[in-house]
């Protein structure tokens, strides 16, 4: 545990120079339309595949947020981030190389899913090494009722030899850190992004876990709150907005801060909205969150509301 707690802090602080210049952001569909056909733009759609083949921005690949980029993990679907070897050849054979800008877009009528759908698949470039990579605000629904350009049927890029040279470090995650954070409660904040209902352990439907409340001492914050309905489509909130959740939530943007949920599907999207909007290199995501937790007897879970 010690050691793992050593090799992130110093890897850290090691790397943060070299990836002060990466980036970690959101365009607008304007600014996308404009970086359409560019050398090293790479645009991603991670929509399931049936709506993916139905329509697309031009020249997007499909990458989805439990495909090929995730793994098995206690017997659960897409519970973990997948090994190096496996991200080198899914990103091999989408066409991505880790220079590219990479701009990633969802869609969809749920805000949790619309968010997250596209931020898990951020984390996982950002965690194999991709320097730039942004998300497209509005998604897919805002692109069509701006009357943009779309394709249908798949779209096959060139093969590259992706290789991953280091994980970057201010991504996930693993429990024998979040066993550490547990102990150290005034030095890092846990935040559970899940709806309230599973946060305190009264929704008992999830077969996936093995016990059922929130990681003791963290906070709740349920991820879709951070978008907003705008017409036809979601908007992420701006910084003054999410300052606001963030404060009734208790979360303190001045502490490192690991976000949790089921698998770390919906804690991508707080990772996201931390980065991308205030720059906060200290915000990591559970790899595996409470499918990993409820089994770990190091890691104590709790029911109830916790107070503030």
């Amino acid at each position: 545990m010690l050691k793992r707690l050593a090799w992130m802090v110093c890897l850290s602080l090691l790397l943060l120079f070299n990836f002060a210049f990466a980036k970690v952001g959101i365009l607008s569909t304007q600014e996308v339309a404009s970086m359409i056909g560019k050398k090293g733009v790479v645009i991603i759609d991670t929509r399931p595949q049936e709506a993916y083949l139905k329509a697309h921005l031009p020249n997007a690949v499909n990458l989805t947020p439990t495909g090929e980029l995730f793994s098995e993990q206690y017997g659960v679907k897409a519970a973990s981030i997948a090994s190096n070897s496996q991200l080198e050849a899914a990103l091999s054979n989408a066409g991505i190389l880790p220079t590219d800008t990479v701009i990633v877009y969802s869609g969809g009528d749920n805000p949790a899913f619309f968010l997250t759908n596209a931020t898990r698949v951020i984390l996982a470039l950002k965690w194999a090494g991709i320097e730039n990579v942004y998300f497209m605000n509005g998604g897919f629904e805002k692109w069509v009722d701006e009357k943009r350009p779309v394709q249908s049927g798949e779209v096959a890029l060139p093969k590259t030899h992706f290789v991953i040279k280091r994980n970057t470090p201010q991504t996930y995650v693993f429990s024998d850190f979040v066993e550490w954070a547990v102990k150290n409660e005034n030095k890092i904040q846990l935040v559970d992004v899940r709806p309230f209902a599973q946060y305190t352990g009264e929704f008992t439907s999830d077969k996936r876990l093995a016990k059922y409340g929130h990681i003791k001492g963290a906070v709740n914050l349920p991820v879709g709150e951070c978008v907003k309905k705008v017409d036809n489509y979601f908007l992420i909130k701006t910084p003054q907005e999410i300052e606001s959740l963030l404060k009734k939530a208790g979360v303190d943007n001045n502490k490192p801060i690991i976000s949790y949920c089921n698998t770390g599907y919906f804690a991508s999207g707080l990772w996201f909205i931390e980065r991308a909007l205030f720059d906060n290199e200290l915000a990591f995501t559970y790899n595996g969150s409470m499918v990993s937790a409820s089994r770990n007897p190091n890691i104590p879970i709790v029911t109830g509301a916790s107070p503030l």
